[in-house]
Protein backbone atom coordinates (compact mmCIF):
# COMPACT_ATOMS: atom_id res chain seq x y z
CA UNK A 1 0.00 0.00 0.00
CA UNK A 2 1.35 3.38 -0.93
CA UNK A 3 0.46 6.82 0.30
CA UNK A 4 0.03 9.52 -2.27
CA UNK A 5 -0.34 13.16 -1.48
CA UNK A 6 -1.18 16.04 -3.71
CA UNK A 7 -0.01 19.54 -2.99
CA UNK A 8 -1.88 22.35 -4.64
CA UNK A 9 -2.06 26.07 -4.20
CA UNK A 10 -5.46 27.16 -2.88
CA UNK A 11 -6.43 30.82 -2.86
CA UNK A 12 -8.83 32.26 -0.34
CA UNK A 13 -10.66 35.57 -0.40
CA UNK A 14 -11.67 37.60 2.66
CA UNK A 15 -14.88 39.57 2.32
CA UNK A 16 -17.58 41.17 4.42
CA UNK A 17 -20.23 38.67 5.46
CA UNK A 18 -23.42 39.73 3.66
CA UNK A 19 -25.64 39.03 6.68
CA UNK A 20 -23.21 40.16 9.33
CA UNK A 21 -23.40 43.31 11.44
CA UNK A 22 -21.60 46.48 10.37
CA UNK A 23 -20.80 49.55 12.46
CA UNK A 24 -18.78 52.75 12.33
CA UNK A 25 -17.60 55.03 15.12
CA UNK A 26 -15.40 58.13 15.25
CA UNK A 27 -13.39 60.21 17.71
CA UNK A 28 -12.06 63.75 17.29
CA UNK A 29 -8.28 63.80 17.78
CA UNK A 30 -7.91 67.55 18.45
CA UNK A 31 -6.22 68.03 21.84
CA UNK A 32 -8.64 67.75 24.75
CA UNK A 33 -11.79 67.51 22.58
CA UNK A 34 -14.01 64.67 23.72
CA UNK A 35 -16.30 64.46 20.68
CA UNK A 36 -17.21 60.88 19.73
CA UNK A 37 -19.65 59.22 17.39
CA UNK A 38 -20.88 56.08 19.12
CA UNK A 39 -20.94 52.86 17.06
CA UNK A 40 -23.81 52.92 14.57
CA UNK A 41 -24.79 51.03 11.44
CA UNK A 42 -25.77 54.30 9.76
CA UNK A 43 -22.59 55.52 8.03
CA UNK A 44 -24.25 58.63 6.60
CA UNK A 45 -25.37 59.80 10.05
CA UNK A 46 -21.86 59.26 11.46
CA UNK A 47 -20.36 61.26 8.59
CA UNK A 48 -22.93 64.02 9.10
CA UNK A 49 -22.06 64.22 12.80
CA UNK A 50 -18.35 64.60 11.95
CA UNK A 51 -19.12 67.30 9.36
CA UNK A 52 -21.26 69.16 11.90
CA UNK A 53 -18.50 68.95 14.53
CA UNK A 54 -16.00 70.33 12.02
CA UNK A 55 -18.37 73.18 11.11
CA UNK A 56 -18.88 74.05 14.80
CA UNK A 57 -15.28 73.74 16.02
CA UNK A 58 -12.92 73.66 13.04
CA UNK A 59 -11.63 70.24 14.17
CA UNK A 60 -11.21 68.25 10.98
CA UNK A 61 -9.24 65.13 11.95
CA UNK A 62 -10.94 62.05 13.39
CA UNK A 63 -10.03 58.46 14.02
CA UNK A 64 -12.72 56.29 12.51
CA UNK A 65 -13.34 52.65 13.24
CA UNK A 66 -15.30 50.49 10.83
CA UNK A 67 -16.23 47.07 12.10
CA UNK A 68 -17.83 44.26 10.13
CA UNK A 69 -18.07 40.49 10.18
CA UNK A 70 -15.63 38.85 7.79
CA UNK A 71 -15.94 35.53 6.03
CA UNK A 72 -13.16 33.61 4.25
CA UNK A 73 -14.17 31.82 1.06
CA UNK A 74 -12.39 29.82 -1.59
CA UNK A 75 -11.51 32.13 -4.49
CA UNK A 76 -11.56 29.41 -7.15
CA UNK A 77 -15.01 28.16 -8.23
CA UNK A 78 -13.62 24.80 -9.39
CA UNK A 79 -12.07 24.20 -5.95
CA UNK A 80 -15.40 25.08 -4.28
CA UNK A 81 -17.19 22.48 -6.41
CA UNK A 82 -14.49 19.83 -5.85
CA UNK A 83 -14.74 20.27 -2.08
CA UNK A 84 -18.54 20.22 -2.16
CA UNK A 85 -18.44 16.90 -4.03
CA UNK A 86 -15.86 15.46 -1.64
CA UNK A 87 -17.92 16.55 1.37
CA UNK A 88 -21.10 15.04 -0.10
CA UNK A 89 -19.28 11.76 -0.73
CA UNK A 90 -17.94 11.71 2.83
CA UNK A 91 -21.39 12.60 4.19
CA UNK A 92 -22.96 9.61 2.40
CA UNK A 93 -20.13 7.32 3.54
CA UNK A 94 -20.65 8.32 7.18
CA UNK A 95 -24.37 7.60 7.12
CA UNK A 96 -25.84 10.77 5.71
CA UNK A 97 -29.36 11.81 6.61
CA UNK A 98 -30.13 8.55 8.44
CA UNK A 99 -27.32 9.25 10.91
CA UNK A 100 -28.55 12.84 11.31
CA UNK A 101 -32.03 11.58 12.18
CA UNK A 102 -30.64 9.22 14.83
CA UNK A 103 -28.57 12.03 16.33
CA UNK A 104 -31.61 14.34 16.50
CA UNK A 105 -33.66 11.79 18.47
CA UNK A 106 -31.07 11.31 21.20
CA UNK A 107 -31.62 13.33 24.33
CA UNK A 108 -28.85 15.43 25.81
CA UNK A 109 -28.36 14.94 29.50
Amino acid sequence: MSIRSTARFVRYRVMAHPGGPFSVSATCVKGACHFVVLPTDQVDKASQAMRQHTANTGHAVFTRTVQDTAVVVLADRAEQERRAQANALEYRYLGGAAEDARADTRSIE
